[in-house]
């Protein structure tokens, strides 16, 4: 019931019709946005290793954004990259912002849900 409920709210943030959408690489500028703001999540943020795919533009002032990230656990091993769901402000079509929303150190059913997610709304990871 939670994974539906959740499903729901997600799935209404993402634009639809994801596949036509128009894409972009996101800039240097725009990765360190991110990467300050999720990376004082992490014990280690310097060593994070990150998956950058396009941004796929939306017309949502707050759009949906996935990422993976290769981070450092409590015993300083690599966990291997795990997908983040978050949302990034935008201001005359530039990142200027960025909020967490789910993804890596969730539980792993909030892991699983964040990767289903950032598949439906049209993020792919090699």
């Amino acid at each position: 019931m939670l994974r539906t409920t959740l499903a729901l709210v997600v799935l209404t943030t993402f634009a639809v019709g994801t596949s036509s959408a128009q894409q972009r690489q996101l800039t240097d500028a725009e990765k360190k946005i991110i990467t300050s703001t999720y990376g004082s999540r992490l014990k280690d943020p310097l060593s994070a290793q990150y998956r950058w795919p396009n941004l796929i533009k939306a017309r949502a002032d707050a759009p949906d954004y996935c990422f993976q990230v290769n981070a450092k656990n409590s015993y300083g091993g690599y966990v291997g990259f795990q997908t983040v769901l978050g949302s990034v402000t935008q201001r005359n079509g530039t990142i200027v912002g960025y909020h967490y929303k789910m993804g890596a150190e969730s539980s792993s059913m909030m892991n699983d849900t964040a990767s289903e997610f950032c598949a439906i709304g049209g993020y792919r990871f090699q």
